[in-house]
């Protein structure tokens, strides 16, 4: 065995994109690949963004050993069904042989608290592409797709991976390997094996294995679930205003009733008539009807034991890190800031090559971080490198995204990716401030960091 190197390039500017590969080289120098992208999103103005596209263009995919027509994304995961977390996925899915999407778990009911949140501007191709997920389709984008559940939370009988120590096979380390196609990495269950299915638990790791390798790297996700009360709150607000309810698990005219309803247009009123008068559309009225069951709600973020006040859906955490063990003498950091300077640090350490994504989790809800934090006690102090919350928001009204839990250690890289123009003021100063406090670094990564921010970890055996 050589080496195994994981390269990893965070964000794109007005929204999220995160994408990593894990190689390994054996001494032979025969190359083993895994590629995934977690989150894929940036709007402008609504519209989907040039940076997203330079974005794409950069990942550096390969294709595999066996079929050399298209570089190839192994996972795709889509942290939540915002459209500046997943707007670009539908671009993947066209140019890169996507294996696997992963997302949240989603059912008729809750596909009616996404359908209403986004009304204004939801479309007829992304209706249909949630209806058949919400209804066991088991495919999204044409891939197929796996939800990850929350799982029991009775932390007592919880029991930690135990990660397989790494092959040491003293080699000479190489920085180049051959130029010939990778061999496929899998993609499976850290339990058992057992290939992904269309839903597991979040209380199932995954690893990367393949061939002589029993786990290269670990990904692990966490779903804190979704509200019922506001479920059921919207869905009955829906329902007064004559939403096609029956529609959401009707696999045969849903789509189609659903659509219909969205874009009824109302008759045009007479010239003169008062402004007051003139009905709203079907979009307008289901996205007050959003509001209006948060209202009704009235949540108390800080109070809510179960989380039962916040309104959007929970981002799929993730982790993702070596899944071997032992320390080594060698490790390489390389990254890139806005500024385009190249900082190498070597040092001998525990390895430590993990990274955090947080989506848009309101992580600052104590609530929602003893969940997040109790799922990831034993990933936590892996990690060099966390996704800060929501672009660094910090709302004055509704939940509360950034947690100074997450810089648990000093000089951990903090990366914040938001538009430079962006009418929400991210990221505050009051999350940027926190951060420092730490004494960790708050990487900011907008429209015009160019290359975004890479980081290159490299464990030799």
């Amino acid at each position: 065995m050589k080496v195994i190197h994981s390269r990893i390039q965070h964000g794109v500017g007005q929204g999220s994109f995160h994408s990593a590969s894990v190689e390994v080289v054996e001494a032979s120098g025969r190359r083993h690949r895994f590629d995934y992208v977690y989150d894929c999103g940036a709007l402008a103005g609504g519209a989907r963004t040039k940076e997203l596209t330079r974005s794409i263009k950069r990942l550096g995919l390969e294709p595999r050993v066996g079929n050399p027509k298209k570089a190839v994304i192994d996972l795709l995961v889509l942290s939540h069904f915002d459209k500046d977390h997943m707007n670009g996925a539908i671009d993947l899915v066209n140019k890169f042989e996507v294996d696997r999407i992963m997302l949240p778990y989603l059912t008729p009911k809750q596909l009616a608290l996404v359908i209403a949140s986004q009304a204004n501007s939801i479309t007829q191709d992304f209706v249909q592409q949630l209806h058949s997920l919400a209804n066991g389709g088991g495919r999204f984008l044409g891939r197929p797709a796996t939800m990850v559940q929350t799982g029991p939370r009775d932390r007592n009988n919880f029991v930690p991976d135990i990660l397989n120590d790494f092959p040491n096979e003293p080699a000479e380390i190489s920085r180049e390997g051959p130029s010939t196609s990778p061999d496929r990495l899998k993609l499976a269950s850290f339990a058992d094996g057992a290939e992904l299915g269309q839903t597991i638990s979040d209380l199932i790791s995954l690893k990367v294995t393949g061939g002589a390798f029993p786990c290269l790297w670990k990904l692990r996700f966490w779903n804190r679930g979704q509200d019922t009360n506001l479920t059921e709150l919207v869905k009955e607000k829906l329902t007064n205003i004559g939403f096609p309810v029956a529609a959401l698990d009707d696999q045969v005219n849903g789509v189609k009733d659903i659509v219909g309803w969205l874009n009824f247009k109302q008759p045009k009123k007479p010239k003169g008539t008062s402004k007051s008068l003139i009905q709203k559309s079907n979009r307008d009225k289901a996205l007050d009807a959003y509001h209006e069951a948060i209202k009704e709600l009235n949540p108390t973020w800080e109070d809510e034991p179960e989380a039962l006040g916040l309104a959007n859906f929970l981002s799929l955490g993730m982790y993702s890190g070596p899944g071997f063990t032992g320390e080594f003498g060698y490790r390489q950091l390389l990254w890139n800031t806005c500024d385009c300077n190249w900082r190498s640090f070597y040092f001998g350490y525990e390895v430590t090559g993990g990274w955090i994504g947080t989506g848009d989790a309101p992580l600052g809800e104590s609530a929602v971080w003893n969940d997040f934090q109790q799922h990831f006690q034993y990933e936590l102090p892996q990690i060099v490198t966390v996704l800060i919350p929501h672009h660094g928001a910090a709302p004055s009204t509704g939940p509360s995204y950034y947690n100074v839990g997450l810089n648990h250690v000093e000089c951990l890289n903090s990366v914040i990716s938001y538009g430079k123009s962006n009418n929400y003021g991210h990221p505050k100063t009051s999350v940027l401030t926190q951060i420092m406090s730490t004494y960790s670094y708050p990487i900011l990564v907008t429209e015009h960091t160019e290359l975004g921010f890479h980081e290159v970890c490299t464990f030799p055996a």
